[in-house]
């Protein structure tokens, strides 16, 4: 192989693949969740983003938060999904917008997510005192200790959309882009012939 072929050959962008697969393994991991432990016991729900929770039982005062949480939860799962399948395809393809699209709603996304938590928690306080503080934080009312936050899933996200960014300036460095105005040498020369 000349090394003009093997610059023209097809080439893959392993690490906007990794990214893409790790945002696809992020939706079935939990997203956010509680743990609450006190008295020899310990409960921990955790909720995905196919799934919010199925009771109202974690937001005191308001029932506004639980449909606000368990209906926004799948838009943001299929952003990931649209965001997954650009980084995958930008993996393939020598064209950079594919990556770009990814790493755009790779940043937008968790941005999205947070806001829809923070709406859903601090809405449910309805200015109570002993209710959960925001997206995430850290609570000991007589002797429960009660966690909440983020979980697994986001941050695998968080690091998915990191590759992407590294994948990009991968692409940049190792994929020569053609301009779409200009035509590719071999059909230069197939066109004067």
């Amino acid at each position: 192989m000349s090394k003009r072929d093997w610059v023209n050959s097809p080439r893959i962008n392993l690490i906007s693949l990794l990214a893409g697969a790790l945002a696809l393994a992020s939706l079935f991991l939990p997203w956010w969740g509680l743990d609450a432990s006190g008295f020899g016991s310990s409960v921990s729900p955790r909720w995905t983003l196919w799934n919010g929770p199925s009771t109202d039982s974690i937001f005191r005062g308001s029932t506004q938060p639980y449909p606000t949480l368990t209906s926004a939860s799948p838009i943001i799962g299929a952003l990931v999904v649209i965001s997954a399948l650009l980084a995958l395809a930008g993996s393939f393809t020598r064209n950079i917008r594919p990556l770009i699209g990814s790493f755009i709603l790779s940043v937008l996304t968790p941005i999205a997510y947070l806001g829809v938590v923070s709406y859903a928690v601090t809405n449910s306080c309805n200015g109570q005192s002993n209710c959960l503080s925001g997206p995430f934080g850290t609570e000991t009312v007589f002797g429960i200790t009660l966690n909440w936050g983020f979980q697994i899933g986001f941050y695998l996200y968080v690091v998915a959309g990191t590759l992407t960014l590294v994948g990009l300036g991968f692409h940049r460095i190792f994929h020569k882009t053609i301009p779409t105005t200009q035509k590719p040498s071999s059909q230069l020369s197939k066109s004067t012939n």
